[in-house]
């Protein structure tokens, strides 16, 4: 039997996520749980039958497609942000978006579904996915059978720990008052927890020099330094 044969999978629907580029997003879903995301079924999956029962679940796994991480050459090691980017492991131990067929699973919250239009939309929130993200599949989130208590994980045991305080000015909170009214979100409680984690990436973490580093969130450019232990927020100015 040959294993040689390409296989064509169509997406069932794109995420509409928060966030609009690589850099910043968290390294695992479930981390930053205020993060939200849209998924806009495709129009011909968009009927009652195919959904049919899926308010009972809480959570789901979403199959997708690293779109933006596709590479002509295989890469076989890569080297995990929690080892400090200093070691290299197998692309088969690690979840590393780098991968011989670019495809991801992350499980998410599902916060509800509109069926109002055409095409409906999940609510989600808590998730990792780039805007415009693929979506293969997805696959209620079943505790008993998904949670395994006992199961050994490596260098990646314990969740990361929080590495920074996060400060704001007083400019930039009527900046991101402005926006949560605007997007119809709690954003500065995401804003904390997102860059508490350090979202650079690992060859960055050791840098507190005060330097700036920006990443596009929503439709704003968000703004930070480091010095020490704290984040300071500087700008939260639309794009």
């Amino acid at each position: 039997m040959s294993y040689d044969e390409p296989y064509t999978f169509n997406p069932i629907g794109i995420i509409h996520s928060c966030y609009k580029q690589k850099f910043g997003i968290p390294r695992q879903p479930g981390l930053v749980k205020q993060a939200t995301a849209e998924l806009i079924i495709n129009t011909e999956l968009s009927k009652p039958e195919v959904f049919r029962g899926i308010e009972q679940y809480s959570h789901l796994w979403l199959i997708f497609v690293f779109h933006q991480s596709i590479r002509k050459s295989e890469k076989i090691t890569v080297r995990p942000p929690r080892l400090g980017g200093k070691e290299k492991l197998g692309v088969f131990a690690t979840r590393s978006n780098f991968r011989p067929n670019p495809i991801g699973q992350s499980v998410v919250k599902f916060e509800g579904i509109d069926t109002s239009s055409k095409q409906y939309v999940l609510k989600l929130s808590g998730g990792d996915l780039l805007h415009e993200t693929p979506i293969l599949d997805l696959k209620p989130y079943i505790p008993y059978a998904d949670v395994i208590i006992d199961a050994v994980a490596g260098f990646a045991s314990q969740p990361p720990e929080k590495l920074y305080q996060v400060s704001f000015s007083e400019d930039v909170l009527q900046q991101i008052d402005s926006a949560s009214i605007e997007l119809n979100t709690k954003l500065k409680p995401f804003i904390s927890e997102l860059l508490s984690y350090d979202p650079r990436p690992a060859f960055f973490q050791d840098k507190h020099d005060g330097k700036s580093y920006a990443m596009y969130l929503y439709n704003r450019n968000l703004q930070w330094n480091i010095v020490g232990n704290r984040v300071q927020v500087i700008d939260f100015s639309t794009i």
